[in-house]
């Protein structure tokens, strides 16, 4: 077995740049360590593997252990380890949120008037029938909890229309306020929670001074519950929603507690992931950017080796790092050839993988996707208990710029139906079904040919189902 070395892995820094950022650290010589081994070595394949870009520098530096393990007979293999630590910060922040009773308060609220409205069956509740809040609590103790309700509230959802919904949010708005006012501790919650409760929007915390109460009164607090109500009652309108419960924890994380959640963490992560392709100088120094080099290199490396096969595989947000590639590639270093793109659970939006990928198929010569079917994306909970769909759904929910964003491995959104049916989603659905090409492969899948099998039950799972990776193996033998 080839020892693994500096000249598997290239750490990026902060800003995707050449900086130092852990007790790993990358430098232009070590970029030109790797393309000189290749030469030395006469190695005939290159697999570049992207990690998720999700976690610490040692997990990171752990999974580019393991694909060497996997690859290095094969091909050469390189990983970029771009840590993030953005699991352990959202689940972290997550499980904190769920922990105060203003956040337990307002789910609870929540849900029993959008069940009010819904209906569905929960608890032998029609529309209209409100459940206790003993019941909803019995519920939410429950593993997947409402998931129960689902069918019965897109039901409901479907004789309903927008604005029916617009001329009963006044009545929403009533009910919550009298929700609240038979409600003993909210005021004292009201009071003694927003001030120290970092994840609240400014909006909900006390100003300075230590005599200073909280600024929330229950008048406000039900105008921003209504709000909630109202969104995610249009969303099942729209057939948007992620499920009753994880659309409620949704919404009210979008209108309660974005400020520090984790969205700054993932807007961080897919600035690396674009940044480290960005433009050098010379002398190339720490600001400069390992990606850029990297591309650079392989580029004349493969002009000077014709035959030289680059195999390109990213993870979860690695899918973003690709299409960044392909496009600084494409701008700047259009002769490049890559063989195989392979995506496992790609976290990038729809629309960045139709425009760098899916619209430029003459710069590779195969692509495949392996993600989950949606049966198991939805049972793969990223927190229990608190936010029980994936991390693709959390991102497509909470993250992103708009609520339901379309991401590029949600095996729902990939299906060409509605609402995901629109010419851009159709171009996308068309291009991962087409027949014959094997694009798409959806866990779990066991009785396929060599390169088509996964068996993942978890998002985080794709780089250790001994399936998937024998996929991935089987591709590069090719």
């Amino acid at each position: 077995m080839a020892n693994y070395s500096k000249l598997n892995h290239i750490n990026v820094g902060s800003h995707g740049t050449f900086k130092k950022s852990g007790n790993l650290h990358t430098k232009p010589s070590d970029i030109d360590a790797i393309f000189q081994h290749l030469t030395d070595s006469q190695a005939s394949k290159l697999v570049v593997h992207f990690h998720g870009g999700l976690v610490n520098e040692g997990k990171g530096e752990a999974i580019s252990r393991s694909m060497h393990t996997l690859y290095h007979d094969v091909a050469h293999p390189v990983t970029f380890i771009w840590e993030a630590g953005f699991i352990e910060t959202v689940s972290r922040n997550l499980s904190s949120l769920a922990d105060t009773k203003l956040f337990q308060k307002v789910v609870k609220y929540v849900i029993r008037r959008a069940a009010s409205k819904l209906g569905g069956g929960i608890g032998d509740k029609g529309s209209g029938e409100e459940m206790s809040i003993r019941e909803i609590e019995a519920e939410l103790a429950r593993t997947q909890a409402f998931d129960r309700f689902d069918a019965g509230a897109r039901g409901a959802a479907g004789v309903l229309d927008e604005a029916e919904l617009d001329a009963i949010e006044s009545e929403i708005q009533a009910e919550v306020e009298l929700d609240l006012a038979d409600d003993a501790e909210i005021d004292s919650i009201l009071e003694t929670e927003p001030p120290i409760t970092d994840l609240l929007t400014s909006e909900f915390k006390a100003g300075s001074g230590q005599q200073q109460k909280g600024l929330i009164s229950t008048g406000t607090l039900a105008i921003h519950i209504t709000k909630i109500v109202y969104r995610v009652i249009k969303r099942f309108i729209r057939k948007r929603d992620h499920g009753f419960y994880p659309t409620i924890v949704e919404e009210t994380l979008r209108q309660l507690y974005l400020a520090d959640l984790g969205k700054w963490v993932w807007s961080g992560m897919k600035e690396i992931a674009d940044s480290m392709w960005d433009e050098n100088t010379l002398p190339l120094g720490d600001d400069d950017h390992p990606g850029r080099y990297f591309l650079e290199k392989l580029t004349a490396h493969q002009q000077a080796n014709p035959d030289f096969i680059i195999d390109l595989v990213g993870h979860s947000a690695g899918s973003i790092a690709i299409c960044h590639m392909q496009r600084t590639a494409r701008a700047s270093f259009p002769g490049l050839k890559i063989r195989n793109i392979s995506f496992l659970a790609p976290a990038c939006t729809q629309n960045l993988f139709r425009k760098e990928i899916v619209a430029h198929p003459d710069e590779y010569e195969h692509f495949r996707m392996f993600t989950m079917q949606n049966d198991l994306e939805t049972r793969d909970e990223l927190v229990p208990k608190v936010y029980t769909r994936s991390l693709l759904y959390f991102i497509s929910g909470v993250l992103e710029d708009e609520v339901d964003k379309v991401i590029a491995g949600l095996e729902l959104q990939l299906r060409g139906e509605k609402p995901y049916n629109d010419a851009t989603h159709m171009e996308v659905h068309q291009f991962v079904n087409a027949a014959g090409l094997n694009q798409l492969v959806l866990s779990q899948t066991t009785d396929a040919p060599p390169g088509l099998n996964s068996e993942s039950t978890s998002h985080g799972g794709f780089d250790d189902d001994p399936t998937t990776r024998q996929s991935l193996k089987a591709l590069l033998i090719d």
